[in-house]
């Protein structure tokens, strides 16, 4: 399991505090379907507010890393907790970055880098010193969303006895009764956390949407421009749908299914995440033997190494000598699948947890040794990828991180739970637990979801027999118990100029059929660029295919979209010469660009930095 050292705990903390009232949240009735929301006013009092800005703690790293880069400033501005209702509830507050344009702006350009959840102060500063343009031709906007990040947190409140008193399984792999009762019992304390308060009923994308509008006006900007990732494409795609004469240059990466419910998106991670790794890493992995020790030189080899890895911790955690989980090993490699780049990091996970269980430790858990021998066996030419510093600091067996990129802690909210019950375990008497903030929150919050337990079970039981990697991880969500009624929207995009979709192929975290499928919804108001043979997450910027991001700059940059939808090629993996074809939906239709030495561009540490967050914590 990796851990967090202090430096990054904002990122998933456990707090434990002294008892306090917990609000209980009544139930409100089904809608019968998807029905839009009148548009709220912005009350004149918000716009007239008085802003104490100050200079952003990561501008000097901006600056270090493009000393040309306007100062960016950053100040908290109040929101209404309801927009419906803005005097109903006490204030909240949305942590802003901002920088003027250095030549005549275009605009203003704001960012999302998914989740939900996913804070992105950083995020439009971090794109512009890869691509700096950016910087002299918008005013830029970055913002945590409401709920997360600098911006006024969810909580999501229990208590050490609710938390002690939880059934456990040793692997959720294992679709027993055990397991169906330990899902359900997780899933109704979760919904019962994260409703306790009265903030969390608002932690919605319609109601982030509204804030987002409120931005633009605050700022008199005429319309708003977007590079939204992952769930900043819902956001993008609920964005035009409510105010489509507002939007200026959308481009929306690695796109969810914005058109259908969260269910739907969460339906297709176990078949994209599985189709990513058995066509692209594990085969990665088998390509270089010759660099990797003992791990396989096929597919068939790879992947039968990895179960039997997986077996191992599952027999060390019922002999009660472990906390390292087969399921803390999925997520972990379901997480680096994000980056092409990261196959790199995948594949030392992989040895590390082979270490672990050929020598388990006394305390339990992955200790430094295992580290660095995993760290001997993989070429120079891998390692250069990556450093030891960075995996000893990930898995917490030094005493300090090297950088918060580096301890990025690949989470779940089963493996929350089981953080949460260790630190209850040591605490005496009954203690609120606060959990953090907890992004499916949003998720719950959007669309309607069945409240029949037993829906997810079977689902889940389906799925872990179909799709033997991940299938299992979508077992009961705590939206099945959710008190509150979805703030729904039925998407058309009339009114909204076009958008600009991008891609890839292959991707783990958002599937190509949903992206297309949206498209589909939206042809009138969207333009879409696939990637052939690409399954990283987040192509525009740093991109993989210069094809793509040609695209999206000509789009940016001038307003111009192709004439029709288009099918790029990509580069190669890292330390590969050439493109390897996979069988996937797009297979026909592709014109691959000449394939060169893959340059394997390391995008700058504050961006890095921002992807690898929204990575760890997508599976929240």
């Amino acid at each position: 399991m990796i851990r967090l050292p202090k430096i990054a705990l904002a990122l998933a903390t456990v707090l434990v505090m002294p008892q306090v009232a917990i609000s209980s949240a009544a139930a409100a009735p089904a809608a019968n379907g998807p029905v839009d929301p009148p548009v709220p006013s912005i009350p004149q009092k918000y716009l007239d507010q008085p802003i104490t800005w100050s200079v952003c703690a990561f501008d000097a790293q901006v600056k270090n890393l493009y000393p040309q880069a306007p100062t960016t400033n950053c100040a908290k501005v109040k929101v209404p907790m309801d927009w419906a209702h803005p005097d109903a509830h006490p204030d909240v507050e949305v942590a802003i970055a901002y920088s003027k344009a250095t030549d005549t702006s275009k605009g203003l350009m704001t960012t999302n880098p998914g989740g939900p959840g996913g804070a992105g102060l950083t995020l439009s500063a971090s794109l512009a010193i890869e691509k700096t343009q950016l910087f002299s031709d918008f005013d830029l906007l970055g913002f945590d969303p409401r709920g997360f990040g600098q911006s006024t947190p969810l909580q999501c409140l229990t208590t050490t006895e609710a938390l002690n008193a939880l059934p456990t399984t040793p692997d959720r792999k294992e679709r027993t009764r055990q397991t169906h009762v330990a899902e359900v019992a997780e899933a109704k304390l979760l919904a019962d956390a994260c409703s306790a308060t009265e903030f969390s009923q608002f932690v919605s994308s319609q109601q982030t949407v509204y804030d987002m509008e409120f931005l633009r006006a605050l700022f008199k900007a005429r319309q708003l421009n977007l590079i939204g990732y992952s769930y900043g494409t819902w956001l993008g795609g609920w964005y035009a749908d409510t105010y489509p004469s507002k939007v200026g240059r959308f481009v929306i990466d690695s796109n969810m299914d914005w058109t259908h419910t969260q269910w739907d998106n969460v339906n297709f991670d176990p078949f994209s995440g599985q189709r990513r790794r058995d066509t692209q890493l594990f085969p990665w992995i088998a390509r270089h033997a010759d660099q990797i020790d003992g791990l396989g030189s096929t597919f068939k080899q790879v992947r039968a190494t990895y179960n039997g890895i997986r077996a191992g911790l599952v027999t060390l955690v019922k002999a009660g000598t472990s906390s390292e989980t087969g399921e803390s090993l999925d997520t972990t490699i379901y997480s680096v699948q994000y980056g092409n780049v990261r196959f790199i990091r995948g594949t030392l996970d992989i040895l590390i947890h082979d270490e672990y269980v050929k020598d388990p430790s006394a305390s339990g858990a992955i200790e430094l040794r295992h580290v660095d021998r995993a760290w001997a066996r993989i070429s120079p030419e891998l390692q250069a990828f990556d450093t030891l510093a960075a995996m000893r600091a990930r898995y917490g067996v030094t005493p300090a991180a090297v950088s918060t990129l580096a301890a990025l802690k690949v989470d779940s909210t089963h493996s929350l739970i089981a953080d949460a019950r260790a630190t209850a375990a040591k605490s005496t008497g009954d203690a609120v637990v606060n959990l953090g903030p907890i992004g499916t929150t949003v998720r719950c919050n959007d669309t309607k979801w069945n409240s029949d337990p037993r829906f997810y079970l079977r689902e889940a039981d389906r799925m872990a027999a179909k799709y033997n990697f991940f299938g299992y991880m979508n077992g009961v969500p705590f939206c099945a118990f959710w008190p509150y009624e979805a703030q729904d929207r039925k998407l058309d995009l009339k009114g909204s100029p076009r958008m600009l979709m991008i891609q890839g192929e292959l991707d783990p975290a958002t599937a190509y059929e949903g992206a297309l499928r949206t498209h589909q919804d939206t042809a009138k108001a969207t333009r879409f660029v696939a990637i052939d043979d690409e399954g990283q997450h987040g192509q525009y910027v740093g991109s993989a295919s210069s094809c793509a991001e040609a695209i999206g700059d000509t789009f940016v940059f001038s307003g111009e979209l192709p004439g029709k939808n288009q099918v790029c090629g990509t580069s190669p993996l890292p330390a590969e010469l050439s493109v390897y074809p996979v069988n996937g939906p797009i297979d026909g239709n592709a014109v691959h660009l000449p394939k060169s030495k893959s340059t394997n561009h390391k995008v700058n540490p504050l961006l890095q930095q921002a992807l690898d967050t929204v990575a760890a914590g997508t599976l929240r």
